[in-house]
């Protein structure tokens, strides 16, 4: 497989990098043209001057621009030079509907999302070896772009086209709003006089075990805290210090918390009474005040 790229980022470079160790990497066109020389020099191929001559000597097209840009630098292609080839893009909230009569001019239309932050242009293809992919498309496209990651090792899962946006929340939610909720942790230590590098050196153990446990056995596996015992006098007091803005991420998180600790302990009645109590404090913060005025 011949595969040209237009769009010379961190994720379009990173990805034809990674994949020159199984297939040919034909160059790349971008906007600025020296961008696409230097992924070409460091993935293979050459830099193109027209998007139309690079799909004309590719196999698969991958238009790796930003999502806003993808649709329209599909319709600006010369449909003739795709027929039997495949067209994807690397988008993990659009589905490859956005390649709009892609079958009538014989083209084989989709999109491969990489499960991954792409953080650097020329580095980040060093990590992709452990990335799942998610793909959806016609079958043409799905069978030989998984042909090429099973080359590679790599996990692949397939998924309808509807889905991607809510996939996309997920993995957003995991990547991105994580990282919210550890910078929220490292302000209020600051609020109670830790430095920096203190509140981070504190953060780093409690997180990244629990977190490596949760991945390997299970998020509820990994549970523990004054939700999971069931300690409300607790709970109701973390909801009296905190400020209006880190409670309403408490309460949010503490909801998903109890669903966990149920499913955990799901034949303990005890315990499970105790989890309506602080389920319906973190929906009442009336209620949750007077609990720890008691």
């Amino acid at each position: 497989m011949k595969i040209g790229v237009i769009g010379a980022g961190r994720a379009g470079t990173s990805i034809a990098k990674y994949f020159s160790s199984v297939a040919e990497i034909a160059g790349f066109f971008s906007e600025r043209y020296e961008d696409a020389e230097s992924s070409a020099e460091f993935a293979g191929g050459r830099a193109y001057s027209s998007a139309d001559e690079l799909a004309r000597d590719c196999d698969a097209l991958i238009i790796s621009t930003g999502d806003s840009q993808i649709q329209t630098a599909w319709n600006s292609l010369d449909k003739a030079n795709l027929k039997d080839k495949l067209v994807f893009h690397l988008s993990g909230s659009l589905s490859s509907s956005v390649f709009t009569d892609a079958s009538a001019c014989g083209a084989h239309a989709g999109s491969l999302h990489p499960a991954y932050a792409f953080d650097d242009r020329f580095n980040s293809y060093k990590g992709l070896g452990a990335v799942m992919f998610t793909a959806e498309g016609d079958e043409v496209f799905l069978s030989e772009i998984g042909g090429l990651t099973e080359k590679l090792g790599n996990r692949m899962a397939v998924i309808d086209s509807g889905s991607k946006t809510l996939y996309h929340a997920a993995a957003s939610l995991a990547s991105n709003h994580m990282l919210g909720l550890l910078g929220m942790c490292a302000d209020i230590l600051g609020e109670c006089g830790f430095t920096r590098e203190d509140a981070y050196a504190l953060l780093t153990p409690l997180m990244g075990d629990n977190l490596k446990k949760a991945l390997s056995d299970g998020a509820e596996s990994a549970l523990t805290g004054p939700i999971e015992r069931g300690d409300i006098r607790t709970v109701a007091e973390h909801l009296r210090v905190l400020d209006t803005r880190h409670k309403e991420v408490y309460n949010a998180l503490g909801k998903q918390v109890v669903a966990l600790a149920k499913k955990k302990h799901c034949g303990d009645g005890s315990l499970g009474e105790k989890y309506s109590e602080i389920e319906e404090m973190l929906q009442n913060e009336k209620h949750s005040s007077d609990i720890s005025a008691k």
